[in-house]
């Protein structure tokens, strides 16, 4: 799918995204560590199909995370039906490090007058949240240059493990395999040409939970209870 759509989506004047240059190719890796309460409240808010949910990932961009990652993002991914919020800090590696030992309270003692880090580390003190599962893919990131705020990007190549750590990198499992996830990012009107895009593929709006998908493929054989 990737390779099919993106040559027309160029031609439409959209072009990669710049960031993707520092990587030397079309498109680079997006490596998520996703933390849930013991009782996997993320997971089954997604799974229940709840209107409102959330969920806290450490993300770094490239295949593994190390002392030398220079961008470890702290997140929270905010989703009301189709409108997608997010609210990130940038923490360094030893912060990273002492989040994974549960070190939370000294973590908050530091990030107390964050604007955003104080509100995810009480979420995670909260909800008693420890690192799950890890998720990796290849997204190609497109834009239309100027002023417009149209961002498309296109996920592929979607594995998962449980994993408690981003600086390591067991066998992963494929999360539906050959598929490409096509994320379409705007805060004002879709493109006429884009509708059309849309329809001319066959394309439908669906929502699909990267986290809780590879949860359910990793328990394929072991499924969590419903």
């Amino acid at each position: 799918m990737t390779e099919s759509i993106l040559p027309t989506l160029l031609q439409y004047g959209m072009e990669l995204d710049p960031s993707v240059q520092k990587h030397g190719n079309h498109f680079y890796t997006v490596n998520s560590l996703y933390f849930d309460s013991p009782l996997r409240d993320d997971y089954y808010d997604k799974a229940g199909g709840f209107l409102n949910r959330k969920k806290i990932r450490i993300r770094v961009y490239e295949d593994i995370l190390t002392q030398k990652t220079d961008e470890i993002w702290l997140e929270k991914k905010l989703k009301r039906d189709m409108h997608v919020a997010k609210k990130r800090i940038c923490i360094p590696f030893e912060h990273y490090k002492e989040l994974l030992k549960g070190s939370r309270a000294h973590m908050l003692a530091l990030y107390k007058d964050s604007r955003y880090g104080a509100e995810l580390l009480e979420d995670i003190i909260r909800q008693n949240m420890r690192p799950h599962v890890a998720v990796q893919y290849k997204r190609v990131p497109l834009i239309v240059p100027g002023s417009s705020d149209l961002r498309i990007t296109l996920d592929s190549d979607i594995k998962a493990c449980f994993s408690s750590d981003l600086c390591y990198s067991p066998a992963m499992t494929w999360v539906y395999p050959g598929t490409t996830v096509i994320e379409v990012k705007f805060s004002t009107l879709i493109p006429s040409w884009l509708k059309s895009l849309i329809t001319r593929c066959g394309l439908q709006r669906a929502s699909f939970s990267k986290y809780t998908n590879s949860v359910e493929a990793l328990r394929t054989y072991n499924p969590l209870p419903r």
